[in-house]
């Protein structure tokens, strides 16, 4: 079903292309068949195309492998697909089938927002498409759409200044088999990379030929990478983008139309994406990464060691070893690690040599620039580094992701001179791959350091030899099919296929953790990887967020243990947090020692599953409750608390000590963004709900809106009088409220103004315009 999805939704990807410009049937083919080197066997079996075998390194679902098709770990490296982007697709898919926005994510730390976390990319078309197959076969389908606009995008750019379609082709290709965009498919990272050429293309085409079709592309293209969900990458492009057009600005004609239609182009795409970009203004700030990204992520320039390595790595990939293995091992402190390389085939080397050196484009130099900048920037050259940390936005990114600009660069230089280079160039070029293959680190497996220097040097020799010996085009020809094969085999340990019964099967012990009422759950040690209970519809208290709720984060040496670049881990059950946060069952390792209000449920040989008899509910009212004023106060006292159903913590004013609260009992309903709180107060009280106090949530009754406030740091409390009440607690932004609307009403301008005959405009412009000036006249005249 992914196969046919595909070819529908590629074939009207090509024709919207030929729209832009016209060419062959024959490069609609190659198009629309390349991505299928790398991801049609998972979309022609309904397999899953992404790391999903690291998850089987770890219990409940290790022991499952066998008979779930889960080999051993093709990449170790791309851990973030399991651990956060496959499961944010999941939380995405159960709002919709709850018939809500996708704006809550209740499936990992108390609840996260989803949309305004951005990297779930809930509103990107190819994640909406994606939506009407199989979970784990959509992967398969994004995944090669996202290689197919990739391609596509680098095609029509690389026509505006090359001779011929197989020349475009030969770059297009290779930018699409680069192994940045092959690296880190499945994330938003590449999701908004892969487009980089269809924004430089509009670019270009404002400066040479203003007008609403030139705005249209650039406008798409600017809205695609914004809605990828990855804000660094959507800094990045457009900056580059800017770049280019200021590059094509200097030799065009300077008109106002040039001005005009770029400026509306940004525009229109930032109002037509405010549903997506006002939730995500206004979850940043609420974030730990925002807060404390310097530290996290500080901008450090390389050593002179490491800058040397890392640009060797950029040529010549296989001196760091295989992903997450030989790399490992070898030279840890100057190693280039996950940020991958520009590398994009040893083939685009000769050629690009040659259009630097004999082409007459004015565009050769500005994609050397790319590739310079790009490596600088990836490498943490000296200087760079320093300069960009200094740049609005730029101080908090992580700017090395700009080496995929070197990898485009590399693939434009390579699609100039495909057409003209000499047998030659590939003959001194294979020279120096082996050259550098026989001063590959000894540290790396021999066989390893073979295989791959072969891949790297045998097409270029056998390029070199069909130059010599055949007609011009017909050596293009075996040099793109080269480059191909080349590619297949070089990506071919970047991303895993495994068979759809590996898309986690239910293990042995999910049947117990069961209850009439919502509760969450929590994993021992490295149980269960962060954010695989969405995979079962289990919420788990801890989690891997694009964004961590920086009150939660204070909550951490309570109950957790910090870990960098991964999900926070909890060694011990004992601490009051856990049952405060509703964690009903804990996955333990089988020879665990349980407190004495953990009690086993089920046991098995590798892990047992374990029921906390003192959690608290989702909702509850604390017998005596103690309000303080500030966030200090109450983090401070969090830490004396044995039993928050007994005392709780409430922010507000004016502070008073410990007092009785209520009593009352509280029955919740639902689940997800919208909960119904039924509550009976025999007295006045605070009512505690464990979920995240993100700015958003609201509590109304009967059409009155209640006010919240901060319960034990980071959770919502409100308080209820004497009585029986319904309460609404509804997660919706006004941010998103906002975006909504704003969206909304652009994109019907945007349809209004592509249905409406373009003479009816003019003619409504005109009537308008001469209306509006005779009431002018009029006004004057009396």
């Amino acid at each position: 079903m992914s196969a046919l999805l595909y070819f529908a939704t590629a074939l009207i990807t090509i024709l919207i292309a030929q729209r832009v410009r016209r060419f062959t049937r024959a490069a609609a083919i190659v198009l629309l068949l390349a991505p299928l080197v790398f991801t049609g066997r998972a979309l022609f079996t309904g397999g899953v195309y992404g790391p999903v075998d690291l998850a089987y390194s770890y219990e409940p679902v290790a022991s499952l492998a066998p008979r779930a098709g889960a080999g051993p770990v093709v990449n170790p490296s791309i851990s973030d697909v399991y651990s956060e982007f496959m499961p944010w697709n999941d939380a995405l898919r159960r709002s919709i089938a709850r018939e809500e926005w996708p704006l809550w994510n209740p499936y990992g730390m108390c609840g996260t927002p989803l949309a305004g976390s951005a990297q779930s990319s809930p509103y990107h078309p190819l994640t909406l498409i994606g939506l009407l197959v199989p979970e784990a076969q959509s992967f398969a389908f994004v995944a090669a759409m996202m290689l197919l606009w990739g391609a596509v995008g680098a095609f029509l750019l690389f026509r505006e200044f090359v001779g011929s379609e197989i020349a475009a082709l030969f770059g297009a290709v290779a930018w699409m088999s680069s192994t940045h965009l092959i690296f880190f498919a499945g994330t938003a990272l590449v999701l908004a990379a892969s487009i980089t050429p269809l924004a430089l293309l509009g670019a270009r085409r404002i400066v040479r030929e203003p007008g609403p079709r030139s705005t249209a592309i650039l406008t798409t293209a600017l809205l695609l990478v914004v809605l990828a969900g990855h804000p660094e990458s959507a800094l990045h492009i457009s900056v580059f983008a800017i770049a280019y057009f200021v590059f094509e600005f200097r030799v065009a004609p300077r008109t106002s139309a040039t001005l005009i239609s770029g400026v509306a182009a940004a525009v229109i795409a930032l109002l037509l994406s405010a549903i997506f970009l006002l939730p995500l203004l206004e979850v940043l700030p609420q974030g730990e990464e925002y807060l404390h990204r310097a530290s996290v992520h500080p901008q450090v320039s390389s050593t002179a060691a490491q800058m040397l390595h890392r640009l060797a790595a950029n040529f010549f990939p296989f001196v760091e070893g295989a992903p997450g293995v030989d790399e490992m091992q070898h030279a840890p402190d100057v190693r280039h690690g996950w940020l991958a390389t520009a590398y994009a085939g040893s083939m685009l080397f000769a050629p690009a040599i040659f259009a630097l050196v004999r082409s007459r484009s004015r565009e050769r130099w500005f994609f050397l620039g790319a590739v310079i900048f790009g490596l600088a920037a990836g490498v943490s050259a000296p200087g760079v580094t320093q300069l960009l940390s200094h740049l609005p936005g730029f101080g908090i990114a992580v700017n090395d992701r700009m080496i995929a600009f070197a990898a485009l660069g590399m693939c434009a230089l390579a699609a100039m001179g495909i057409d003209a280079v000499s047998s030659r160039v590939f003959f001194v070029v294979a020279a120096i791959l082996l050259l550098a293959a026989l001063a590959a680190p000894t540290a790396l497996a021999p066989d390893y350091v073979r295989v791959n220097a072969a891949r790297a040097v045998i097409p270029v020799v056998l390029a070199a030899c069909a130059l010599a010996i055949m007609p011009r085009r017909e050596a293009v020809l075996v040099m793109f099919a080269l480059l191909v094969m080349q590619r297949a085999g070089e990506n071919a340990a970047l991303q895993p296929t495994l068979p759809n019964r590996a898309f986690y099967p239910d293990f042995p012990g999910r049947e117990v953790m069961r209850a009439d009422q919502p509760f969450r759950i929590v994993a021992v040690g490295e149980l269960l990887p962060p954010e695989i209970s969405t995979h079962y519809g289990l919420e788990d208290v801890r989690g891997f967020p694009g964004v961590t709720f920086a009150r939660l984060r204070d909550t951490y040496p309570l109950w957790c243990v910090p870990q960098p670049v991964w999900s926070n881990r909890v060694d011990r059950l004992d601490s009051p947090m856990l049952s405060l946060m509703n964690a009903r069952f804990a996955i333990t390792p089988a020879a665990t020692t349980l407190p004495p209000w953990w009690q086993v449920r089920a046991q098995y040989p590798a892990y047992a599953i374990a029921e906390n008899t003192r959690v608290l509910p989702r909702a509850f009212v604390p017998r005596s409750v103690r309000v303080v004023v500030s966030p200090v106060d109450s983090i401070r006292a969090l830490g004396a608390i044995g039993d928050f159903g007994q005392e709780s913590i409430v922010e507000d004013r004016p502070a008073h000590a410990t007092a009785p609260n209520g009593p009352g009992a509280i029955e919740l309903l639902g689940d997800g963004s919208h909960v119904r709180l039924r509550a009976r107060m025999d007295g006045p009280g605070w009512v505690v709900v464990s979920n995240a106090n993100w700015r958003g949530w609201t509590a109304r009754e009967t059409g009155h809106r209640i006010p919240l406030r901060f319960a034990n740091h980071a959770f919502i409390a409100l308080y209820l009088p004497q009585g029986v009440h319904e309460v609404e607690l509804t997660y919706r932004p006004r941010s998103f409220v906002a975006g909504a609307w704003i969206s909304g009403v652009m994109l019907l301008l945007v349809l209004a103004y592509a249905l409406i005959p373009s003479s009816a405009i003019t003619f409504f412009m005109s009537f308008q315009t001469s209306f509006f000036a005779d009431g002018v006249r009029r006004r004057y005249a009396g």
